[in-house]
């Protein structure tokens, strides 16, 4: 009886033991585990799930960790939150695909995902990778340790993810190769492709007046006056901020700024360029005098600093004195203040909440106390002091008629600066008409080329220079053994080795041209602007002020003195020219001058330098006799390449028509590029179209655990087909083979 319970009492122990077990299985690998910080091994548990189709926690590690691999629109860089977003984008992308190649009957055999490993072929989230390193495949635990890369457990599981991608892959071939090109659409896209123009244009740019604008109280008054409608429209957008009940100043106000004096162009850090000879006598002493040289460079500083501060406390005193001679707010901020977003208007600063006026916590305390109408004393901040008044209190919601002249003075500046820019584009144009423009106006220089063509390195760089400019060319290289070749747009994954360039893609006998949508040219090696042969670059002296740019701003003037002219009254020069009056502020901007542009082949809408406008490019290609200006001035809008809003008026120089002769030769080339765009629009707008479609009817839904960012202790909303583009499919299809 006695060895019974023994017996018993062991047996409840044992079965106690595997209780804790089994508990801290669960609570270490349960549902409450956060996926990223897993290794291999996991349970298959739910992740994500598409039209009923599970998606497991091993396909959800095998996405994040691919988009890290593949450094996806910045990979690593970008935050926890971010990654995730995106791995479950290309996982519901995936499985939209694979689904859709299934219902069509399709299957993926072990033998095909097999030999494509066997090659070194991959595909990760759309993307397809190649392994360089012929032995790597020979060798099973290179394999399971690629797979355990991306989050896998072991290579079976890296097979059934490579089964997916390719059912995946057969989908998108689909679209690809049915996409049906007539004889027609080839012939019109060779004339457009191979119809090229050359013209002459100058460009009056939006953005050159705005900067050059400096509108006072009158000018931005007499907007408002004039677009009544358009700022009750502005103020509809953005009332919701204004019009709650809340502690509001109108407020203005003058600032003196802090001038510290800079050291002259010939001084020196202490201790530069001294040699040191001699024993350890010598190196002590100079030491001792560098020291010393840094102690008393330190002691003037401070002393300088404290000047400037005097001195802008004597100007700002001088600048209270005239306000408290009668003198008006306005024309003395308009003369003095260094605040050059407000000088300009008298020194409004429009409506602010009381406790945050944005020149520090000193000026919001005199706010508070001080009367309206009521000038404050100068006021010392690290920046240097400032001069405030009051005209208006609120304690409530504002009204429209209160933000009137602040909603005119976001939009002012657009409104003048477009209407002085054509202004003077229809003045040039009425000039052109009775002097070439060549006459009207300086020809531009035609931008410099690279100093070395085909990348060819000149021998008599510096050692220094020539070898920076040989690591710039070998990150073109072929890359080293172990590296995974990336295949599409912001892609890199690496399996060992320094990461390659991509090599250009070797185009199959019939197979569609890869065309990565908004790619950027590559650039060629020896291409980066390089420094003269020999010369190196001036060492600028340690604490010297830099030269001052052409068009710097004048020098301050003292206190109560005639401030200098705004740039909007100067004179004209050659390379300026003023406009405005007749109800325009007066401006002076940059003369434009005389550019090129071609030959170039038609687009639909954008010239290169110029910026888009369809009917420009109708006009040049279609309509423009050769040799003639255009009788009008056309209104162009930005694009790539930083190009802004501007009025053009243009010349047609030359216009070379396709050689139909050799149309037949290119001809089925071109259908196969065209057709390939066509597939890849009708794919992404299917994509997209099943994407949000299946989102709304709930067809679409989420582990919500998988999106916790521990990070910031927060779980965050997941947005199905948020990152579903047609650039970013086009890229996953680049350098394929159309079947």
């Amino acid at each position: 009886m006695l060895e019974q319970l023994r017996r018993n009492s062991r047996s409840f122990i044992i079965w106690i033991l595997f209780g804790i077990i089994i508990a801290v299985f669960i609570i270490s690998f349960g549902p409450q585990a956060n996926p990223e910080s897993l290794g291999c091994g996991h349970s298959n548990e739910f992740a994500l799930e598409v039209s009923g189709e599970d998606v497991s926690v091993n396909s959800w590690r095998f996405g994040v960790n691919g988009v890290n691999m593949l450094r996806l629109s910045g990979g690593r860089g970008q935050d926890a939150a971010f990654r995730r977003q995106l791995a479950l984008d290309l996982l519901v992308q995936r499985e939209l695909l694979a689904q859709a190649a299934e219902a069509r009957g399709f299957r993926v055999p072990d033998d095909l995902v097999n030999k494509s490993i066997a090659a070194g072929e991959f595909f990760i989230l759309g993307y397809r990778i190649k392994q360089t390193d012929k032995d790597f495949f020979r060798d099973y635990k290179q394999l399971e340790g690629f797979a355990s890369q991306l989050g896998l457990p072991n290579v079976a599981q890296l097979i059934e993810e490579q089964r997916r991608e390719q059912l995946a892959e057969m989908t998108r071939h689909l679209f690809l190769a049915a996409a049906a090109v007539s004889d027609e659409e080839v012939k019109q896209a060779y004339i457009q492709d191979n119809t090229r123009m050359s013209a002459e244009y100058v460009k009056f740019d939006v953005g050159r007046y705005k900067s050059a604008l400096s509108l006072g109280e009158e000018d931005i008054t007499r907007y408002a006056s004039e677009h009544e409608a358009d700022l009750k429209k502005a103020w509809e957008s953005e009332k919701t901020q204004w019009t709650n009940d809340r502690s509001r100043v109108l407020a203005r106000h003058i600032f003196i700024a802090k001038e510290e004096a800079k050291p002259a162009a010939e001084e020196k850090e202490p201790g530069e360029d001294e040699a040191v000879e001699g024993g350890e006598k010598d190196a002590a002493d100079a030491a001792k005098k560098k020291e010393a040289d840094a102690a008393a460079a330190a002691k003037k500083k401070e002393e300088e600093k404290a000047a400037a501060a005097a001195k802008a406390q004597s100007e700002a005193k001088a600048v209270h004195a005239r306000l408290a001679g009668g003198e008006d707010f306005g024309k003395v901020a308009h003369e003095v203040s260094d605040d050059v977003l407000t000088k300009a208007r008298g020194g409004v600063l429009g409506w602010r909440p009381a406790e945050s006026l944005g020149y520090g916590k000193e000026v919001v305390e005199v706010a508070k106390k001080l009367e309206i109408g009521k000038v404050s004393e100068p006021i010392e901040t690290p920046r240097g002091f400032h001069i405030i008044r009051i005209d208006e209190r609120s304690e409530k919601g504002l009204t429209f008629e209160q933000k009137r002249f602040d909603l005119a003075s976001k939009v002012a500046a657009d409104h003048y600066a477009r209407e002085l820019a054509r202004r003077d584009a229809e003045a040039a144009l009425a000039q052109a008409k009775q002097k070439p423009l060549e006459q009207l106006f300086e020809r531009k220089a035609e931008p410099p080329r690279s100093p070395f063509p085909g990348g060819q390195l000149p021998d008599d760089l510096p050692p220094e220079i020539l070898e920076q400019l040989k690591d710039i060319q070998m990150e073109g290289g072929t890359g080293k053994e172990g590296v995974i070749v990336r295949e599409g747009p912001n892609v890199l994954a690496q399996a060992g080795g320094a990461p390659p360039a991509e090599p250009p893609p070797a185009k199959p006998a019939g197979a569609a041209p890869a065309k990565p949508a908004g790619a950027a040219p590559a650039k060629p090696a020896g291409a980066a602007p390089a420094k003269p042969a020999g010369a190196a670059p001036a060492k600028p002296v340690a604490g010297a002020a830099p030269a001052k740019p052409a068009g710097a701003a004048p020098a301050k003037p003292a206190a109560g003195a005639a401030p200098a002219k705004p740039a909007a009254s100067e004179p004209a020069t050659a390379s300026t020219m003023t406009s405005g009056g007749n109800g325009l502020p007066v401006v002076t901007v940059a003369k434009p001058g005389l550019e090129s542009v071609g030959p170039v082949a038609r687009s639909k809408d954008f010239l290169a330098g110029v910026g888009k406008s369809e009917e420009l490019l109708n006009d040049l290609f279609d309509n423009l006799e050769v040799g003639k200006l255009a009788d009008k001035v056309y209104s162009v809008s930005g694009g790539a390449g930083g190009t802004s809003d501007a009025f053009v008026i243009v010349q047609l120089k030359e216009r070379e028509d396709a050689d139909m002769t050799k149309f037949d030769a290119e001809k089925e080339q071109l259908k196969s590029e065209i057709a390939y765009e066509k597939g890849v629009a009708r794919l992404s707008a299917w994509l997209i179209d099943s994407c949000v479609k299946k989102s709304k009817s709930g067809d679409i839904r989420i582990n919500a655990s998988i999106m916790q960012d521990e990070e910031k202790g927060k779980k965050v909303d997941y947005q199905a087909c948020a990152s579903f583009n047609e650039m970013s499919i086009a890229g996953q299809l680049r350098n394929r083979e159309t079947p």
